[in-house]
């Protein structure tokens, strides 16, 4: 057992030594392979770095090669441009000098100049010297010789002073007038051109259709019963007193007329014998009545809304509202026929476009022509132009000191002072002359055409004249011998002048003047 155990002890032993032996052989191998793997390692930098040493001496050597190749090449330019650098800096050179000689030149003469105007200088300085001398003896002089002057002829500074500001103002007057005289040829001779074109752009803008209503004063009776109805003396005065208008029944008519001043009046008579017409049972005194006052609520409520409908299309806003009714009740009032509801809203329409044409006040010019018409609904119950009348009504409701204005000179009653109250005046006699705006009964009419013949026959060598087309021409016939194509000229425009100043027409009235050559011959039966 003991043995045993000393054997196994010196076998570990001996494998020990083994091991530690062949460690420390392995490392001193190791160290000898490392060492001479170092000593190859630095053979090969060596080795290398000789390489190196050699390329870089090469290629130091291929570079001075190559540099003196080129060197060779370029050596002539190099010398030739050295040459014409040495040549262009000599050439330089002499520039300079020559700029420099010249620059000293300049300023040595600069210098003279500036010596020479300062000796001016000193002379002009010498001189204005001299005169402001000269010129305060010369005003001493002037003042002692004024002072003689006054004080010989008695005359003051005062006076002198007045009269020059005088003879100034004369003369800048006649300056000015011969200078508004010029204007004034010069508006006179382009003033009828620019109207024209104005009115022409503005009627071409108005597009409110025109009304061709026409005043109705009378009632159709539907049989000759009703005719006896209505002639009983008992129902006719009921309706009078009830309408405040009287009823004309004549012999073998089969209507009845309704005769009154009052436009609305006779509107209420003529709705109310359509009603009993209608309806015969209310033919008595309180069917009349009743009916008579329901139709007169009906009538003026139509009036106000007529008014305000007015107001509203051509916006006229803060109307006050009796103004409305009364321009409401213009819808049953005529002039030569026109309805004068209408007229107003036409003549607002074309005063606003006027205006606008010119720059000037579009809702005062409307406004003065919706109003300028409204005296006819009153002028049958008030004395006085309807103008006066309706400025005068106005003004009292509140409208603008312009517009009172406008209304009053529509029609001369006052001088027109304002655009406004000309462009109503123009708006007003467009839409009078409208064509079929007005209509003249036969007795104007014929009374327009014989002012108008007889203006014309007044004349030396006239034979003939003929009124046509409603009277808006008048073509005159004159003697062939007495009058020559001068003299018919002349009587043309005489003729037409006194036309326009003796008569009253709406509209243009054309003049034309022809001559007559009459020429007969007869024959002889053989």
């Amino acid at each position: 057992m003991t043995n045993s155990i000393l054997i196994l002890i010196s076998t570990l032993l001996s494998l020990l030594v083994g091991g530690a032996l062949g460690f420390l052989s392995f490392r001193s191998y190791r160290n000898r392979l490392l060492a001479r793997a170092h000593e190859e390692a630095q053979e090969i930098l060596e080795n290398t770095q000789d390489d190196l040493d050699l390329l870089r001496i090469e290629q130091q050597e291929i570079k001075q090669e190559i540099e003196l190749e080129l060197w060779t090449r370029v050596e002539a330019e190099l010398l030739k441009a050295e040459e014409k650098v040495e040549d262009l800096q000599i050439l330089a050179d002499d520039k300079k000098k020559k700029l420099d000689d010249k620059y000293s030149q300049l300023k040595n003469l600069m210098i003279q100049q500036e010596n020479t105007l300062k000796d001016k200088e000193k002379l002009i300085l010498a001189e204005q010297q001299k005169w402001n001398q000269k010129k305060a003896v010369a005003l001493d002089l002037k003042k002692q010789f004024s002072e003689k002057i006054i004080e010989r002829f008695s005359y003051k500074p005062e006076d002198i002073k007045k009269e020059i500001q005088e003879q100034l103002e004369n003369e800048t007057k006649r300056r000015a007038e011969k200078h508004l005289l010029e204007l004034e040829e010069d508006l006179k001779d382009n003033a009828e051109t620019q109207a024209k074109h104005i009115l022409d752009v503005a009627l071409d803008r108005f597009v409110r259709p025109y009304c061709a209503e026409r005043g109705i004063g009378s009632v159709h009776l539907p049989d000759p019963g009703a005719r006896k109805i209505f002639a009983d003396p008992r129902i006719n005065q009921t309706i009078q007193k009830a309408c405040g208008c009287d009823i004309i029944i004549e012999d073998g008519q089969e209507t009845i007329g309704v005769a009154g001043f009052d436009p609305v009046r006779r509107e209420l008579t003529r709705r109310v014998l359509e009603k009993l017409i209608k309806n015969k049972r209310d033919l008595n005194p309180a069917g009349i009545e009743r009916v008579a006052e329901q139709t007169r609520k009906e009538l003026f409520k139509q009036i106000q809304q007529d008014g305000d409908t007015l107001a509203r299309e051509l916006k006229v806003p803060e109307l006050h509202s009796e103004i409305k009714q009364m321009m409401g009740s213009l819808r049953y009032r005529y002039s030569f026929t026109q309805n004068q509801y209408f007229h107003c809203g036409e003549v607002g329409w074309l005063a606003g476009l006027l205006a606008s044409e010119l720059k000037a006040n579009v809702k005062q010019a409307r406004r003065s022509g919706l109003l300028h018409d409204i005296g006819k609904s009153m002028d049958h119950a008030m004395d006085g132009g309807h103008a006066m009348i309706g400025a005068d009504f106005i003004e009292k409701r509140g409208e603008k000191v312009e517009i009172v204005h406008n209304v009053r000179a529509h029609h001369y009653d006052v001088t027109p002072n304002s655009d406004e109250a000309f462009l109503v005046i123009a708006a007003d006699a467009i839409s009078g002359a409208r064509p079929g705006a007005r209509r003249s009964t036969i007795e104007t009419y014929n009374q327009k055409v014989s002012e108008i013949q007889d203006i014309s026959m007044s004349f030396e060598g006239v034979t003939d004249c003929y009124v046509l087309n409603g009277g808006r021409e008048c073509r005159v016939t004159v003697n062939s011998r007495k009058v020559n194509d001068v003299l018919a000229l002349e009587y043309s425009k005489k003729i037409a002048e006194r036309i326009e100043d003796e008569c009253s027409y709406p509209g243009q009235i054309k003049v034309v003047v022809v001559r007559e050559t009459s020429v007969a011959e007869s024959t002889l039966s053989k």
